[in-house]
């Protein structure tokens, strides 16, 4: 992407790092490996005797490649978009309430001794959230990974939920958590609902730029600020070409409004 910096998105690139780490130890553990993922898979069988870790270290575990591939890449294309918009505390507050949410909700409605592996719940909440926040900004999504559509965000949104509900009544793919992709959804659903009006408080604010410099002899009340309209133009924006059309310092923009808004 276009003079992204690393500081934009720190938590999808750790998020992404440490899920390939875990598959490839897992991978390097051989039988082991398999035996270890056990305790740290979830199941109600694990949460009914008191394995609460298992909230939160299931989503780190994959099946195989593919599963850990589809994860990884959606994690990456919605993920940097959603944390430089959110910040990385917000984001990565979803990415974990999506994942034990999903993974609840698969497991009260699952027999109790089979296990939930993967990301899935927590890259669904991560992908609902950026689709609600920005309903008609354009995406293009990788049809079987191979064929680019051009569409609304929303629609990819209703596309996914959709499917996983279509794939949930008619009982297909049974190996896969439904359940799980529904519950992270819902989440993201639920935090874009909630966190859209942020964007509509804040225009017309004015916020000190921290990246210019102080008047020789003058106070903080002097510093030059961006006009107000300046994130109103960013996130229309958005709305109109999408998140990956902004420049640096357009993006940054949005990270100087974010840094006023937790100083308020």
């Amino acid at each position: 992407m276009f003079g992204e910096r690393p500081t934009q998105h720190p938590a999808t690139r750790i998020l992404i790092i440490a899920n390939v780490a875990v598959f490839l130890l897992q991978y390097l553990l051989g039988p082991v490996g398999g035996s270890i993922a056990q305790i740290f898979a979830l199941t109600g069988e694990g949460l009914g005797s008191g394995a609460i870790w298992q909230l939160v270290t299931y989503q780190f575990l994959h099946g195989n490649l593919l599963h850990l591939l589809v994860n990884m890449v959606a994690l990456w294309f919605a993920g940097r978009e959603l944390e430089v918009v959110v910040g990385t505390r917000r984001f990565v507050a979803l990415y974990f309430i999506g994942g034990i949410v999903g993974g609840l909700l698969q497991t009260v409605f699952s027999p109790s001794d089979i296990p939930l592996i993967g990301a899935s719940a927590s890259v669904c909440a991560v992908m609902l959230a950026l689709t609600t926040l920005f309903p008609t900004m354009p995406i293009t999504a990788l049809l079987f990974f191979v064929l680019p559509i051009r569409m609304r965000a929303r629609t990819l949104g209703f596309i996914l939920v959709g499917a996983s509900l279509f794939f949930l009544l008619f009982r297909l793919m049974p190996g896969v958590g439904h359940l799980a992709h529904l519950g992270g959804f819902a989440t993201g659903w639920i935090f874009g609902r909630a966190y859209r009006p942020r964007f509509g408080d804040g225009y017309g604010w004015t916020f000190r730029n921290p990246f210019t410099s102080r008047p020789p002899g003058g106070s903080p009340e002097m510093e030059i600020i961006p006009p107000a309209r300046t994130v109103d133009e960013v996130i229309d924006k958005v709305m109109r070409e999408g998140i990956e059309s902004l420049t640096r310092d357009e993006r940054r923009v949005l990270e100087e409004s974010r840094s006023f808004r937790r100083r308020r």
